[in-house]
């Protein structure tokens, strides 16, 4: 017996090809839809710290002027002296200034004020006179004023202590070391002479 001819389709082939091309156009339209976003997706940059600037102090400058400097605490020792006092002079030429000093309390006697000439752009210690009277602590209140009389600046204050009696403790505990050991020195002496004198 012959075999039954398989009949087939004749545009079976055709539907076959066009499926498998629609199928890979498909996946090749979405790998290329894809790969061109991922392509140029940015790449995020790492973050860079920010830089501060930090704002410089301001540069204080001094006006033209003629200024009494904070002193520190003085220890007076004897009945006399003389007190030093820093004044400054900014302005450009010579000023000639009056010192003048109140004491707090009737423990310092300040005779007079004292005229000092500051040479420009410089500064110099005034030395005010003051007497001592008795022992404790005095306020020393310090001025300026120009030869007219009219203030400069604002008033410093100095703390002092006063002890006018430890001058005299030294010098009497000096005089009586000087005095013993003079003694002690001829006594020597007197002993030497004497060992000599016998042998």
């Amino acid at each position: 017996m012959l075999a039954k001819p398989v009949l087939r389709n004749p545009a079976l082939p055709k539907l076959v090809s066009a499926a498998l091309a629609a199928a890979i156009g498909a996946s090749i339209g979405f790998i290329g839809f894809v790969s061109p976003a991922s392509a140029t997706t940015p790449t995020p940059e790492p973050s860079q710290p920010a830089v501060v600037e930090e704002a410089s102090d301001p540069v204080v400058t001094e006006e033209p002027g003629v200024y009494l400097l904070k002193g520190s605490s003085i220890n007076l020792v004897s009945r006399q002296s003389k007190i030093p006092v820093a004044v400054k002079n900014t302005f450009a030429s010579d000023v000639r200034v009056h010192v003048h000093i109140s004491p707090s309390n009737t423990r310092v006697i300040v005779p007079s004020a004292v005229e000092v000439l500051v040479p420009a752009g410089e500064t110099v210690n005034a030395q005010v006179p003051v007497e001592a009277v008795a022992s404790g602590k005095v306020f020393l209140i310090v001025r300026l004023t120009t030869f007219s009389g009219r203030p400069l600046t604002g008033e410093k204050i100095i703390e002092m202590n006063v002890e006018p009696d430890i001058e005299g403790a030294l010098i009497a505990g000096f005089a009586a070391s000087v005095l013993i050991l003079g003694l002690v020195g001829g006594v020597r002496m007197a002993r030497r002479a004497k060992k000599a004198h016998e042998s």
